[in-house]
């Protein structure tokens, strides 16, 4: 009777082992999906917060473009001295409990897809890293994009390829509305368009800028402000070597150039007749920005893009005519 006795107590100790076991696991199971959805509760709300940090960061960057370029005695200051954020191109601050960091590009300093030769643009495919065979696939394909014909070049693409993919659509045959037109175009993947962060041998990351840093639908003109224009940029006018490229870059960070004469005048560097019709300091009043914006203590950030003209015929001074909310968060 006490082996049977002792053999029962074993059984229900052994059972109720297996049935705090079991309430374990369903209490963790419960407790991970109460994490989860707490975690995915605090991400959305500071998604939520990042979008409109952004929009305050893009709106605080157009108060200072509009400062800098609406006011007659600011500009003719901006030629003697250092160059401020918004030539810099970054204009950073705070909303809130967050931080936004805003990136400005002045239109004028890109080349206008809509007039660029075909030696330019593979010129400067070639400079922004773009290996040579999808370099050649890319610079043919955008030229019968924009061409009126339907024949395509040798590594080009016409109706006959865009019609076989899913979905398909039609080449445009005319000119570039926005610069975004180029994801429809044969060869131009996301990193080739938005860029992509590397790391380097010794740990550090850097950002490799794609086409729509350099390109742009905004301009009037083939000509390049040579004040705003990336190096890139400025290797692709014909007759401007890398050397010649690099130190006018160098040049304008210490002081804007007034005129483009001043390139020979100031610089050790000879600029043929054939460069000047592709370069200018004149200015389109067009400017994209990128605001990339975080609340403090949080990893989940919000890119926003928006091109902006300024407009003394506006209301406001200014006018959005591009906006984009789906911009990678690169």
């Amino acid at each position: 009777m006490t082996r049977v006795c002792r053999d029962s107590k074993g059984v229900i100790l052994i059972a109720l082992l297996w049935i705090l076991t079991a309430l374990s696991v369903i209490a963790l199971s419960f407790s991970r999906e109460g994490f989860v959805e707490v975690a995915a509760a605090r991400n959305t709300r500071d998604l939520a917060d990042a979008y409109y940090i952004a929009r305050a960061g893009l709106m605080a960057a157009v108060y200072q473009i509009m400062q800098r370029q609406l006011n007659p005695g600011v500009q003719q200051l901006e030629l003697q001295n250092a160059p401020d954020p918004i030539d810099l191109g970054i204009v950073t601050g705070g909303f809130g409990d967050g931080e936004y960091l805003v990136d400005v590009q002045d239109e004028s300093g890109k080349i206008n897809l809509n007039f660029v030769m075909d030696e330019q643009l593979r010129t400067l495919l070639d400079a922004i890293g773009i290996p040579k065979h999808d370099a050649d696939i890319i610079a043919d394909s955008i030229m019968d994009w924009k061409d009126a014909d339907s024949a395509h070049r040798l590594n080009g693409a016409e109706d006959d390829y865009y019609q076989s993919l899913n979905p398909p659509y039609k080449a445009k045959n005319g000119r570039l509305d926005t610069v975004e037109e180029l994801l429809l175009v044969r060869g131009v993947t996301l990193d080739y368009f938005y860029g992509h962060s590397e790391k380097t041998l010794d740990g550090s990351i850097i950002y490799k800028y794609g086409l729509s840093r350099y390109l742009t639908v905004y301009s009037m003109t083939p000509s390049t402000n040579i004040n705003y224009a990336p190096v890139q940029v400025l290797m692709s006018i014909p007759g401007i070597s890398p050397q010649v490229a690099q130190a006018i870059y160098e040049r304008r960070k210490v002081r804007p150039f007034a005129n483009v004469n001043e390139i020979t005048q100031q610089l050790p560097a000879t600029i043929g007749p054939m460069s000047m019709p592709f370069l200018s300091t004149n200015r389109t009043g067009i400017f994209t920005l990128t605001a990339r914006a975080h609340r403090e203590n949080s990893r989940v950030q919000r890119a926003v893009r928006a091109v902006v003209s300024l407009d003394a015929r506006e209301v406001n001074q200014y006018k959005i005519i591009y906006w984009n909310e789906n911009v990678p968060n690169l």
